[in-house]
């Protein structure tokens, strides 16, 4: 039991870091474009700073339809959820059937309440649609 929770929080590590480093990319992207737009603008170079633009609005977009800031988030709490679950498995804190039980609550969040992008509306966990 105790490697089954161990590999679930490998998982959930790697997971981790695949989105902690596509949100932090993303976003020192978004900021060495726009200190390029203001030194486009500085030297009147309109046509660079134009397509600089687009590309700081392709960012926006894409950090809107992939929220990888908001998963990282979520991967760095089930990791935090099973490293507290093995510890209390490793000291004889908890039963079995209730490390089970945990478990399995632990893998029901991790399938079903990942964020999700958002668009013109997106659908909650809870299935009901939002709009911006």
């Amino acid at each position: 039991m105790i490697a089954e929770v161990e590999q679930f929080r490998q998982d959930c590590c790697h997971r981790y870091q695949f989105n902690s480093r596509w949100d932090n990319t993303l976003n020192i992207a978004g900021i060495l474009l726009s200190v390029s737009i203001i030194a486009a603008g500085a030297w009147n170079a309109s046509r660079i700073a134009t397509v600089l633009g687009g590309l700081v609005a392709s960012i926006v977009t894409a950090q809107r339809a992939f929220p990888f800031g908001q998963r990282a988030q979520f991967y760095r709490s089930l990791i935090g959820q099973s490293a507290n679950l093995l510890t209390d498995m490793r000291e004889g804190l908890i039963a079995i059937p209730q490390a089970v039980s945990t478990l399995q609550n632990l893998r029901l969040d991790f399938a079903q309440q990942l964020p999700r992008g958002t668009g013109n509306g997106s659908v909650t966990n809870s299935g009901q649609q939002t709009n911006p």
